[in-house]
């Protein structure tokens, strides 16, 4: 037991928030969970992300020999309906694990949350840490849901056997088109394919950006406008003028021959057609002729229509992440 430990909030200074960043840089990109930053710079940007909005965020942060050695964040989470549920994420620098760092964070954390009458708070553990897993059992939590990373070799995929089912959507008046063909047309893409993502991730239960409505400019950005965006593998599915799904590709720093693929989705009413189906097939086709070998992507337990859709197409499923939930009050 560290006895030099104070547990206190997080106080938006420069110093702290490259302190907090600093914890977070002592673990692999592979062991931090989602919403976690090791760099100042990220952390501060997902901190202004709830600047404006109604989603209260806060982080604890522990200090030992006017040190900062950990932090527990947690934020009411935007993409779900029901109100006072929270996200959060615990982390302890390696030196100062196994001293009831961790266990002083959640304690005050949850405390924390019952003052702000929170009904549950989630949390993701990998797959792989049995014993944190075991430990956050004996405090309560249960399983909600698993995420696992998914991947296809391109190289290998015999495009030839799905060319039904994209003839099956283009039948129905579905046309797939590209971000980039959009804006050279002169289409009205932005307001369009904004609202069409917002639809979209109000689904989704772990959206990659932790507000389903992030903002016009941040889409923009997202859409067109960072280094890892690609417009022309941005595919967008029309209903004549109207955008009715999408999924799209992103370039991997340090990956040159891989691609992310980001969000797949469809509009519910359009659902159960194929749509998705050949929205992803016009993705791996974009990265055969462009000399990528290998997708990434992620999919929830609580996903079975694209679980289904990844298994037919033949990506192999990789390491997962754990989602626990603790009740802390009923919802009534």
């Amino acid at each position: 037991m560290d006895r030099d430990l104070s547990i206190c909030f997080f106080k938006p200074s420069a110093a702290e928030y490259a302190a907090v960043a600093a914890v977070a840089a002592q673990f692999s990109d592979e062991e931090l969970v989602d919403f976690e930053y090791a760099d100042a710079d990220d952390l501060w940007a997902f901190d202004d992300s709830f600047a404006r909005t109604e989603y209260a965020l806060r982080r604890l942060v522990a200090v030992s020999d006017d040190s900062i050695v950990g932090y527990a964040q947690f934020f009411r989470i935007p993409w779900l309906r029901e109100p006072g549920r929270y996200w959060a994420a615990i982390r302890v620098a390696p030196a100062h694990q196994r001293q009831g760092v961790g266990g002083q964070l959640y304690h005050q954390m949850t405390e924390e949350l019952r003052r702000l009458h929170a009904v549950a708070v989630e949390l993701e553990v990998f797959e792989s840490d049995v014993t944190l897993i075991a430990h956050i059992e004996r405090l309560g939590l249960h399983e909600l849901f698993r995420s696992w990373e998914f991947s296809l070799d391109t190289c290998t995929f015999d495009l030839s056997r799905f060319l039904r089912d994209a003839e099956r959507v283009a039948e129905r008046g579905i046309a797939i088109t590209t971000l980039a063909q959009e804006r050279e047309r002169g289409a009205d893409w932005l307001p369009r394919l904004y609202d069409l993502r917002v639809a979209i991730t109000r689904d989704i239960p772990l959206p990659g950006h932790p507000h389903p409505a992030p903002g016009l400019d941040w889409f923009a950005r997202y859409a067109c406008g960072l280094p890892v965006s690609m417009p022309d593998a941005y595919f967008i599915a029309r209903d004549g003028d109207r955008y009715v799904g999408e999924s799209c590709l992103h370039r991997i720093e340090g990956a040159p021959g891989e691609l992310n693929q980001q969000t797949t989705g469809v509009l519910s009413e359009y659902r159960g057609y194929g749509i998705a189906v050949a929205l992803k097939l016009r993705t791996i086709a974009y990265a055969q002729q462009h000399g990528y070998t290998r997708i990434w992507t992620g999919v929830e337990s609580n996903n079975p229509s694209m679980l289904a859709i990844n298994a037919k197409l033949g990506f192999v499923q990789g390491p997962g992440v754990i989602v626990f939930e603790k009740r802390l009050r009923g919802t009534s």
